[in-house]
């Protein structure tokens, strides 16, 4: 009896050993106190597993297991990084298919990009809202100069009048800013020195330009530099008037905040929308060859405006989220159908010429996505596709230095239609972007396009207004800047 006693003892001791070892080694030990930054990351790593739209491609780790895994990373980016390479490889982009999700680290929900009057909000930039290409002046040219071919509304170049289609001579007083052109390729030796150049002068405090205008007149501009402005969208609107018919035009930047319904970004719209419907125009060109997007809310309202009353409370959209959010009682409201809706737009659209390039993307896509399913909507391109984002994502404030935006949702139109990552398909391709001419120009490459398809003759529009005693036609060859992405396709809970 004793000796079972004994052995019993032995064993429990052998036992308690055993179990105490265990305690001190674990498979994952965590040897020092996570810091501040290490339980930021680990934040990092749960909301980006919770919205991802392929959070099955994210393993579920518990607090400590997070913890362990963003020990990895010496930054945030490196974190996001690796996160997104966790999701599905595509052919398109050679790498993760999520090349979207991204950190802002400019103040909670992207504050320091936008600003609020009386309670409206405004996105803003800073700088001098300039976009330049290289452009050859004539066929035999053997040097391309700077063209502006976008100038961002609100912005202070704007303000002053400066407009597309202007060839930039000198900047401040420097005449030194063209590159070598061969008759198929730039110089790129010139390239890299004279973007240099115009880089350093966007950032300066201020700016003097050298212009020939679209128009053909000589002017001088010297800008001051905004830290911000608030950005106005539009472009342009106007109606072309024809015998047999009235044509819209609307060039729209980007979609930006229009509700509530006393936001000047709203009025100005219902204002053009009214202008559209007292002209009785059937065809409209929506220009948004240089959108690359914006709010959701935005796209509905615009296409509320185009559809035409026979297709109110049909399917606009829907929305693919993961189970997450298809569930989540936080959430699930925010990712609903979206309809038409039964308003007073009294428009009766035959036809919608949409001009884009392989910059158009997102909230800009969806809109096009939304009413192609009901209108005879015609994609114009530059090239052959457009930039190609069906998905979008909505900001989660870490703390107030710090917002996530995670990919999370992908939209379908009422056809079913998505999953047009490497571009959306066109109708008419390869049309020039002809930045030599203003937006609006019935002579530009992509408008005389969409006027042509509308049944109105262009024909002999191309010859130059330009001062010079001899017609030239001027090329594109590069773009030298791009317009900021207006954090693509968000979506505001």
């Amino acid at each position: 009896m004793n000796l079972h006693k004994y052995l019993l003892l032995l064993l429990c001791l052998g036992l308690l050993f055993a179990c105490k070892k265990e305690i001190k080694n674990p498979p994952n030990p965590i040897t020092e106190e996570p810091t501040e930054q290490d339980r930021l990351r680990a934040s990092i790593y749960d909301y980006f597993n919770k919205y991802s739209l392929w959070t099955a491609q994210v393993p579920d780790l518990d607090e400590e297991g997070r913890l362990e895994f963003v020990k990895k990373y010496s930054s945030n980016q490196s974190l996001l990084t690796a996160l997104k390479n966790m999701t599905p490889f595509h052919s398109g982009y050679s790498g993760s298919i999520d090349r979207f999700s991204f950190i802002d680290e400019s103040g909670a929900d992207g504050n320091a990009n936008s600003s609020y009057a009386d309670g409206i909000r405004m996105d803003t930039n800073e700088g001098y809202g300039l976009y330049y290409g290289w452009g050859i002046l004539s066929s035999s040219a053997t040097v391309a100069y700077p063209v502006i071919f976008f100038v961002e509304g609100g912005s202070p170049a704007w303000k002053e009048g400066v407009t597309r289609g202007s060839i930039v001579y000198a900047v401040n007083d420097d005449e030194n800013i063209t590159v070598g052109y061969n008759g198929s390729n730039l110089n790129q030796a010139d390239v890299r020195r004279v973007g240099t150049k115009l880089e350093a002068a966007l950032e300066a405090n201020s700016l003097k330009l050298k212009l020939e205008t679209a128009s053909g007149e000589d002017k001088v501009f010297t800008l001051g530099y905004q830290d911000s402005y608030d950005i106005d969208p539009v472009i342009l609107d106007s109606v072309y008037v024809y015998p047999d018919k009235n044509i819209g035009y609307l060039a729209y930047s980007s979609f930006e905040e229009v509700w509530p319904n006393t936001h000047q970004n709203y009025v100005k719209l219902e204002e053009i929308f009214n202008s559209f419907t007292d002209a009785n125009i059937k065809d409209l060109i929506l220009d948004l060859r240089y959108n690359t997007g914006g709010y959701v809310n935005t796209a509905e309202y615009l296409a509320n405006k185009m559809i035409n009353a026979a297709d109110h409370d049909k399917l606009m959209f829907k929305y693919e989220v993961n189970d997450y959010l298809a569930t989540s009682f936080q959430h699930r409201t925010s990712f609903q159908d979206v309809y038409f809706e039964s308003n007073n737009n009294q428009l009766t659209l035959e036809n919608v010429y949409v001009l884009v390039t392989e910059q158009t993307a997102s909230a800009a896509e969806l809109l096009i996505s939304s009413l192609k399913p009901y209108l005879n909507v015609t994609i114009i391109a530059e090239t052959d596709r457009t930039y190609g984002k069906p998905v979008g994502f909505f900001p989660e404030e870490i703390n107030d230095e710090f917002t996530l935006w995670v990919t999370s949702f992908k939209t379908i139109n009422a056809n079913g239609y998505t999953d047009y990552w490497d571009g959306m398909q066109v109708d008419v391709a390869n049309i020039d972007d002809y930045i030599f001419k203003d937006f609006g120009d019935s002579e530009e490459d992509m408008t005389a396009k969409a006027l042509n398809l509308a049944g109105v003759s262009t024909s002999g529009m191309r010859a130059s207004s330009r001062k010079s005693s001899t017609a030239r036609r001027g090329i594109k060859v590069g773009i030298i800047n791009k317009p900021n992405e207006r954090n693509m396709l968000k979506k505001r809970l």
